[in-house]
């Protein structure tokens, strides 16, 4: 297993540097199922190796070696807040929680060279997509009706139309995008034009996909009773209230059988900006799709009030202790469908 030793400094914390081993495990060459790259060692009081930094935002800056050798140096930033990792992702676009994107530095930010495998051409596209840019909504209920694995768990169901969606996303993009790169540019000025469309694109695809998914499978599992971006308490917008806003603000309706459902595909720290979307509701559900919180942030989030929501197959990446009570998009929809039986 071939292996080389380098210099990590972490920028963001005030921490020593360490000599870091980063592994290449060829176990395929020793007749196991698959080759693994991993980085050890990284020292005493690293960030990387702190469970509060659970589902943070990473950045490792490896320095090329001029003459064509092995690393020896990477520089490490590990976000300690939503509003670094804001400023991240306003110049490479959405990190989906789990993702790994790696790539010249040069191409990575800008956000234009985020999927890490080419368009996938196996889907026939409607023909006036070709003349025009259909909505996030039209992608995914196209996903949803013609792409998909036959499954009728919620929780799978999201998981594997978002990935489908994403695939389709990128090649309408691509449609509409690769002939003016071909064609090429007059100036710098319709190069920055084109790069700014495409990833302000991209941003707003990403900002708006999860509850379109989320409110499409509501849908189709008989959860009808909602209402998106309803106002409440101070104009604030929860992502989705139950059963209705009408039922929200009617003084006669049971305060105990409203619910708020808060999106957010990454969780950490930014759970706390729904605490005060809706003050009649004193538990709020938080659907989100990071992988995992450290034990002191989910105590945090229970004694604030807040159920995570979290898609079956990602549970297991959660601390043992907390497992039981994190609730699966089905059990809600489930929940919430039998609680509002009743309404017509």
């Amino acid at each position: 297993n071939p292996s080389v030793f380098l210099t990590a400094h972490v920028s963001s914390h005030d921490c020593p540097d360490s000599e870091a081993r980063a592994i290449y495990y060829n176990s395929r060459h020793f007749g196991k199922t698959r080759n693994e790259k991993r980085i050890t060692r990284w020292g005493r009081g690293s960030p990387l190796q702190n469970p509060e930094n659970t589902g943070a935002l990473t950045l490792l800056a490896f320095k090329l070696d001029e003459q064509g050798g092995d690393c020896k140096e990477v520089n490490i930033w590990v976000c300690a807040s939503t509003d670094e990792e804001d400023v991240i992702e306003t110049a490479i676009g959405e990190v989906i929680p789990g993702a790994l994107i790696s790539g010249p530095a040069g191409q990575i930010l800008g956000g234009l060279s985020l999927q890490q495998a080419p368009v996938n051409h196996k889907y026939i596209l409607p023909e006036d997509w070709h003349l025009r840019f259909p909505s996030g909504s039209e992608i995914i209920q196209y996903a949803a009706s013609h792409y998909v694995k036959n499954s009728l768990d919620p929780d799978e169901q999201l998981l594997d139309r978002r990935r489908v969606e994403y695939d389709i996303f990128l090649l309408v993009e691509e449609l509409h995008v690769l002939d003016i790169i071909r064609k090429g540019f007059g100036s710098v000025d319709e190069f920055i034009a084109l790069a700014n469309s495409v990833s302000n694109r991209r941003k707003s695809r990403a900002g708006k996909s999860l509850e379109l998914h989320l409110e499409h499978l509501f849908i189709e599992h008989g959860l009808r009773h909602f209402s998106t971006q309803a106002i409440t308490e101070g104009n604030k917008k929860p992502d989705f209230l139950f059963p209705s806003a009408g039922a929200y603000h009617d003084t006669e309706f049971p305060v105990e059988n409203l619910r708020m459902l808060a999106v957010k595909t990454t969780c950490k720290d930014r759970w706390r900006q729904i605490l005060n979307e809706a003050d009649k509701i004193h538990q709020v559900h938080l659907f989100t799709l990071q992988e995992g919180v450290s034990l002191a942030q989910y105590r945090e989030m229970r004694e604030s009030g807040v159920r995570l929501v979290v898609p079956s197959s990602l549970h297991k990446k959660y601390p043992e202790a907390v497992r039981a009570e994190l609730m699966t998009l089905g059990a809600f929809i489930a929940e919430l469908t039998e609680l509002y039986a009743d309404i017509p």
